[in-house]
């Protein structure tokens, strides 16, 4: 190389000048990808992108569409009870997204240490999310094959060996990306890498708000933009200020969710005719239905 610079100097700096540039593009896409992943606008930026506008369409023309729910994306209004399957998936999608931080061993404990909870998902068949379409037969085999608690998730493999549930673990899984969420009646089970608890969401957790719907009730809630809850959710996130949010085609809608946290023992004893007293939370969605992961909002009852 020396040999070649001393012969063709001129050459030589235009070699040296054109790999000097592709390493400054480098540390800039770098840069970026970093500014970008650790942005407190990070999951807003993500929704943002999931109704994108037309290249051929002004913005004065997305804004208005968008302030009146358009989804830009699907090219339709949606009803709030199409909304409702919409976001039911996107919900998932946000319990699968949590459940990727233990599959890559991304939770640190207390003392800011790496936990290995991968080989914890493993051993406990955990880390995913059950989808369970639920009648009075498939309640009861679930009942008859409990005996402890193990027996409980041997029960829901046969209910997917058989194809009347499903289990998904990745956001590229071919059954969650093909299922449409089409269904009323089923339980969701998001279980992490705990062998017993596990938080269920059933067909009446969940309901699709507009505008006018979440007024009435937002004042019992306080907004959730930091915070512990999970370590895929523990960075700082919130929305831009000085805008506004329907114009982005978010907040138009969404959607309030109750869950309960429960053993196995709990959740086959408890009554199915209760509401559980469990955690409210209500996301916004987008006018596709899709949800925005954080910053989200909380019941004030369970910040006393």
């Amino acid at each position: 190389m020396k040999k070649f610079a001393i012969a063709n100097p001129s050459k030589a700096i235009v070699i040296l000048l054109i790999i000097l540039l592709v390493v400054i593009v480098a540390e800039v896409i770098k840069l970026r990808k970093f500014y970008e992943e650790n942005s407190p606008y990070y999951f807003w930026n993500e929704l943002v992108k999931k109704n994108p506008k037309p290249s051929n369409v002004t913005q004065q023309e997305f804004e208005a569409k968008n302030r009146a729910g358009y989804c830009w994306r699907d090219r339709k209004y949606y009803s709030k009870d199409e909304l409702w399957h919409k976001a039911m998936k996107s919900l998932t999608g946000r319990m699968i997204y949590e459940n990727k931080f233990y599959w890559d061993d991304k939770i640190v404990n207390a003392n800011n240490q790496t936990l290995s909870t991968e080989e914890d998902c493993v051993r406990w068949n955990g880390c995913r999310v059950f989808k369970i379409p639920i009648n009075p037969d498939k309640e009861k085999f679930l009942k008859d094959n409990i005996e402890n608690e193990n027996d409980f998730w041997k029960g829901i493999d046969v209910l997917i060996k058989h194809n009347e549930a499903q289990s998904f673990i990745f956001a590229s899984d071919k059954n969650y990306i093909d299922d449409d969420f089409k269904l009323k009646n089923y339980i969701l089970i998001h279980k992490n890498d705990d062998s017993v608890y596990f938080s269920v969401y059933d067909s009446s957790c969940c309901t699709v708000l507009n505008k006018s719907e979440w007024s009435l009730i937002k004042n019992n809630y306080i907004s959730e933009n930091v915070g512990y809850n999970a370590q895929a959710f523990i960075q700082e996130s919130r929305i831009p200020k000085d805008i506004n949010i329907n114009s982005w085609g978010i907040g138009n809608f969404y959607l309030s969710v109750v869950h309960s946290y429960l053993s196995v023992n709990e959740f086959v004893a408890r009554d199915k005719h209760k509401i559980p007293e469990g955690i409210r939370e209500v996301f916004l969605l987008n006018n596709c239905g899709d949800i925005l992961y954080k910053p989200y909002y909380v019941h004030r009852r369970l910040l006393r």
